[in-house]
């Protein structure tokens, strides 16, 4: 079992300016261990682009709800949509293996939103690849989860910036 890399990154609140990222830590390690085992990629996921993301999606409130108004918007740490939600729960659907069915107020379980989380990833990751018929890089992918090919380029300039800035004062924070 190969050790995922850079794992030790994680753990830098005070590098995000957060209160709780931290508690999240073994977690986030875990299911990103979990689903490289499983998927074996060439190009490992790293924890702490999983963890870059959750700060930008939801600052660590795993009660986050995209929009009060819908109670089928996106939730929790990772901001998994219900749509998402039913596609990973789907044994027939076209994920065809490790799906994983929860229901919406299970996503508002750490555990549970982070794992949901990474393998929708991987899913992303698959069908992008498959689509341009080479690999996606994990850059791409995180682009295509934070939905920034459906808003306007200086949107998606901004989301990205975020998300790049988090990741990169996560790379340089190492926990002693």
């Amino acid at each position: 079992m190969e050790v995922v890399p850079n794992w030790r990154t994680l753990g830098a609140d005070s590098c995000l300016e957060c209160d709780d990222g931290d508690s999240y830590d073994a977690l986030i390690a875990g299911w990103v261990q979990y689903w490289n085992d499983i998927f074996e990629p060439k190009e490992l996921l790293e924890p702490n682009a999983v963890k870059a993301l959750i700060a930008t999606e939801s600052s660590f409130d795993s009660d986050a709800l995209a929009s009060k108004k819908n109670q089928n918007s996106a939730r929790g740490l990772m901001q998994i949509t219900n749509g998402s939600r039913k596609i990973l729960g789907d044994e027939k659907g076209e994920l065809r293996d490790h799906f994983i069915a929860v229901t919406r107020k299970e996503l508002n379980d750490p555990s549970v939103n982070i794992s949901a989380g990474v393998r929708w990833l991987f899913h992303k990751r698959k069908l992008a690849s498959a689509k341009k018929k080479r690999e996606i890089t994990w850059e791409e992918v995180i682009y295509q989860y934070k939905g920034c090919s459906t808003v306007e380029p200086e949107r998606a300039k901004e989301l990205i910036d975020e998300y790049s800035k988090v990741l990169q004062r996560l790379k340089k924070c190492v926990k002693k």
